[in-house]
């Protein structure tokens, strides 16, 4: 199977839109790695509560309507579900992701529940999946025993039976995701 993986589209519906475009190309199978949306209330914040939606979260119904594939929870969404105190459908979306899903040997998380560099590179403790895909810091790379190694855009990267971490980038800005072939075992970092 091959399965596009994206993340970090923080809202941008034309972003969103060119990578899914681009994205149909090759699959139709989507799954989004968190931050769906940009919450508007920072961290130092989030201990307020807010009962205008317009003041945590732009809602844009045609943005919404992009929204068919799943997708996992990410820290903005913690924070949107956490400040904005009323019922509205964006909450309710985010209410039902989940934290992080499996898929044979692969776990697919946001990213924000691990630890990081200073440099953003990924710190990912030894686990019963050897194979990690993250996105959270919008910094495309594949990792191997907490070093970076090479990863061309639109070059497939086979991968060994070793443990990986693989951040897929971000939506947002830079309009990358990554295509990852479940039988050919591959990784191919793409570019809308």
């Amino acid at each position: 199977m091959k399965l596009a993986i994206i993340s970090d589209p923080h809202g941008s519906f034309d972003d969103l839109k060119a990578v899914l475009d681009d994205v149909r190309q090759e699959t139709e199978h989507i799954l989004c790695l968190g931050d769906l949306y940009e919450c508007h209330i920072g961290k130092k914040r989030r201990h307020e509560r807010f009962h205008h939606v317009e003041d945590v979260v732009t809602y844009d119904p045609n943005y919404e309507a992009l929204l068919t594939f799943p997708s996992l929870g990410g820290n903005q969404e913690e924070r949107i579900d956490e400040v904005l105190a009323i019922d509205h459908p964006i909450k309710t979306r985010i209410s039902s992701l989940p934290e992080q899903m499996t898929l044979g040997e692969a776990c697919f998380l946001h990213g924000h529940q691990i630890k990081w560099r200073e440099n953003w590179e990924p710190l990912v403790e030894k686990g019963e999946y050897p194979l990690v895909f993250i996105g959270h810091s919008h910094i495309s790379g594949i990792y191997r025993k907490g070093k970076s190694l090479p990863w061309d855009i639109e070059t497939p990267f086979s991968l060994k039976k070793k443990r990986y971490v693989i951040n897929v980038g971000a939506v947002i800005f830079d309009r990358e995701w990554c295509l990852y072939d479940t039988e050919a075992r591959s990784v191919t970092r793409m570019r809308a």
